[in-house]
């Protein structure tokens, strides 16, 4: 199990180093499983005798920041909650930092600088508001770390008596406006948010009620606000914290867009549970669970690489073929499967490559998006895995005849 995750951050560690500019997208989820093996694991949530128990799951994704496009996994760890723990919420001011499941951040800043080596100063962490902690943030300043944060704490500066949230609301310099959409979601209709960037450099003071004294914080903010909001939906907000130059328009968008692709590793876990289905295996040992954690983990990346090309320009499919992530025994079989044309002299698109897996798997557009789900894509990607190992021993009994 653990050659299998080395080798593969290995590989995605060495495709990174042409990168000019990286991303590491980075979250916690859960793996939860109600099967015979579940009480053997660990909660998963806030009741101590939920049905569904299993693991807690970091992973970091590597993309390519100029491209946009994933790269893949470059560090992920699950771990089983000890149930002895739970109760101990709300006296978390007084455990020590590394006692913590926050202190699986720093761990995975660690890991992941080990493995990207000299590419870790052209690396940006992008992580959401969960990894706004103190012990989190000074770690990546102390060892020259380079982050995009979204705040969720409302910390103290040096410069006002105020907190950081009134200070940015009456000091930050406004730069541009720009428009986002917003994706649907359960409750919640898609639509354009229009956005007031504003940005500012502040010291933010360490927690007072720590027992551990820590040093002031000097961080770049850019505060991106939603304008005219639409009436009953809840007005957009981010304050993001940063290492990256904002004093100017172009430096705020860029910090912002960058904060929107962190939304990748909430699609990659989707293709993760939906998709391959970590969830769906019924290995009765938890030896055999974390087993297949590792080996669907890589799958999903595949998943995830096809399908990000869906929705890219047209006249951006010549920029990256399917031989990226397809085999040219794969992307050939599928082509025979799927198109009644002569096979190509060079391979094609990867957004090609992702709709004919789909049709494999049994999508028709029906909706109109345009978008295989991922349980589509992956019982396609099934069909031509059994077409090419056909494929193969059709070739190996040629060979012995």
């Amino acid at each position: 199990m653990g050659a299998i995750r080395d080798a593969g951050f290995g590989c995605v560690a060495q495709q990174a180093q042409s990168a000019e500019r990286l991303l590491a997208v980075e979250d916690t989820t859960s793996a939860s499983y109600a099967h015979a093996a579940a009480a053997r694991l660990g909660g998963t949530g806030s009741q101590r005798e939920a049905r569904h128990r299993g693991y807690l799951v970091h992973s970091v994704l590597l993309l390519d920041a100029t491209r946009e496009h994933t790269l893949g996994l470059i560090e992920q760890r699950h771990w089983c909650r000890d149930d002895a723990e739970y109760g101990k919420k709300h006296a978390r001011k007084q455990r020590a930092y590394e006692d913590k499941e926050s202190y699986q951040w720093e761990q995975a800043s660690v890991r992941m600088a080990a493995r990207l080596g000299e590419a870790m100063a052209r690396t940006i962490s992008v992580c959401d508001r969960e990894s706004d902690v103190y012990e989190y943030l000074s770690y990546k300043q102390q060892q020259g770390h380079r982050f995009i944060l979204r705040a969720q704490s409302d910390r103290g500066v040096s410069q006002a008596e105020q907190t950081l949230f009134a200070t940015l609301t009456q000091e930050a310099q406004a730069l541009c406006c720009y428009t986002v959409d917003i994706a649907q979601r359960a409750g919640r209709r898609a639509r354009q948010a229009k956005l007031l960037l504003r940005s500012l450099r502040v010291e933010l003071q360490p927690p007072a009620n720590r027992s551990r004294k820590g040093a002031p914080l000097t961080v770049n903010v850019v505060l991106a606000q939603e304008i005219d909001p639409v009436p009953g939906e809840d007005a957009l907000r981010w304050i993001l914290l940063t290492t990256e130059p904002v004093s100017s328009a172009e430096h705020a968008l860029q910090v912002v867009r960058y904060y929107e692709l962190r939304w990748r590793i909430e699609e990659y876990h989707k293709a993760w549970k939906s998709g391959v289905g970590v969830e769906r295996q019924r290995f009765q040992s938890p030896e055999n669970l974390e087993r297949m954690l590792v080996i669907t983990a890589f799958l999903a990346v595949r998943l995830l690489q096809l399908r990000e090309h869906v929705d890219a320009p047209v006249e951006s499919e010549s920029a990256r073929s399917c031989d990226t992530v397809l085999t040219q025994e794969q992307w050939r079989v599928l082509w025979h499967s799927s198109e009644r044309h002569p096979l190509p002299d060079t391979p094609p698109s990867l957004r090609w490559a992702c709709l004919a897996i789909a049709k494999l798997g049994g999508f028709a557009n029906t909706k109109r998006t345009g978008r295989p789900g991922w349980d589509t894509l992956w019982h396609g990607w099934a069909r031509l895995q059994k077409r090419v190992e056909g494929y193969q021993i059709a070739k190996q009994m040629a060979k012995q005849m």
